[in-house]
């Protein structure tokens, strides 16, 4: 009984530290606890304190003094900037417009030591519809624990009051990372030149108005500083994008500002011209705003400048247009740890409890009945068949 009690113990111990690695590993949301902005509107109602714990106004919309505000509308740029309780390996932010959405133009993550981070910037405008929006900007850049959030509004860009009811983080304390890739290894690119198959005109809507970061996200609509084919559901066409450095690429971010939904394929085409594919879709039509497809590369390991997308532009009526298309990417290829088998793992550290029983009888470490009650425990453990 006394054995079963011990083996019993010994293998509690073992889920409950893979339970342990497992909770400390999950995902979890933080609200703001501490706020600053560039100015207020007041010191209690539309200050920055307003954006302090979970919302109090979303998912209504409209002018409230529990969200906060600038101190004059239509005021340039502005920021505002929100502390929380831990620093953890940031995925995701989401901030909550509540009133004249759609003026943020930046997003930076500050680290522990005080560093910034670019994450996202664009060009600031209104957004299709007007209503209460949550604002998410998804991290794949910023690879060390970060407890501040910066946001910059272009104020000008949209017209009235600009609120934000609150801001949250998510993220872990363990990092989604290989411990191999350092902060300084990732590049972030704008395409430098672009070509088409197609273009509406020779000085609007062409392929160089997809160079350089957005010109018309988060707006949505037929904007010609945005590359559209020559004609509207004209089949098959394709851009193609080139970027300054070859790096092994992690994501693709196309901005869609009309019509999007109509892309099936991207490619990456090596220094030497072969073609790789990353991802296939179907063209199916997307709700009528802008937005931004994260295209993943999980399957291509060789360093690439050079971007292909196909559209299908049949398949979704009207202009598809684009309007700036982002590289992620790090300078060394960074290789995932090889994952241990549970049951592996489990034997290795059987083989290290037998070998401690062993130094502690040699060393006289423990009281010989209780190192012979571990040992047999041990050999229990060892004759199970998983």
């Amino acid at each position: 009984m006394k054995r079963n009690c011990w083996m019993i113990a010994l293998l509690a111990v073992v889920v409950l530290l893979g339970t342990v690695c497992d909770v400390q590993g999950q995902s979890f949301t933080q609200w703001a606890i501490a706020a600053s902005a560039s100015s207020e509107y007041g010191s209690g109602d539309w200050s920055a304190k307003q954006m302090l714990g979970q919302p109090d106004v979303y998912p209504g919309y409209g002018d409230n003094g529990r969200a906060w505000a600038p101190a004059a509308q239509n005021g340039g740029l502005q920021w505002v900037e929100l502390r929380f309780a831990e620093a953890v390996y940031v995925e995701s932010v989401e901030i909550y417009e509540t009133f004249n959405p759609g003026a943020i133009v930046k997003v930076e993550l500050v680290d522990t030591t005080g560093r910034w981070h670019l994450i996202w910037e664009g060009k600031g405008g209104r957004p299709a519809v007007t209503d209460a929006r949550v604002f998410s900007v998804k991290n794949d850049i910023v690879t060390i624990p970060c407890s501040v959030v910066k946001i910059t509004l272009d104020t000008d860009s949209v017209g009235g009051w600009n609120e934000i009811d609150a801001v949250s983080i998510t993220g872990s304390h363990n990092s989604p990372w290989p411990q191999s890739l350092g902060q300084f290894d990732m590049v972030i690119q704008w395409a430098s030149r672009a070509k088409a198959s197609s273009q509406y005109r020779e000085d609007r809507w062409t392929p160089e108005h997809m160079t350089g970061p957005p010109d018309v996200y988060p707006k949505y609509g037929d904007y010609d500083q945005a590359w559209t084919a020559a004609y509207s559901n004209s089949g098959t066409e394709w851009v193609e994008l080139f970027y300054d450095e070859a790096v092994f690429v992690q994501r693709i971010d196309v901005y869609e500002t009309y019509n999007p939904g109509a892309i099936v394929k991207a490619e990456l085409i090596d220094d030497a011209g072969r073609a790789h594919v990353v991802w296939e879709g179907r063209a199916q039509a997307a709700p009528q705003e802008s937005r931004i497809l994260y295209i993943e590369n999980t399957k291509v390991d060789i360093p690439a400048r050079h971007v292909r997308l196909e559209l299908q532009t049949d398949q979704v009526p009207g202009f598809n247009e684009i309007d700036a298309v982002c590289l992620i990417g790090a300078r060394i290829l960074v290789q995932e740890p090889r994952a241990r088998d549970p049951l592996e793992l489990l034997a290795s550290i059987i083989l290290r409890l037998g070998r401690a029983v062993e130094r502690g009888r040699e060393e006289r470490l423990a009281d010989p009945s209780f190192l012979q009650e571990l040992e047999d425990i041990l050999g229990e453990l060892s004759t199970i068949s998983f």
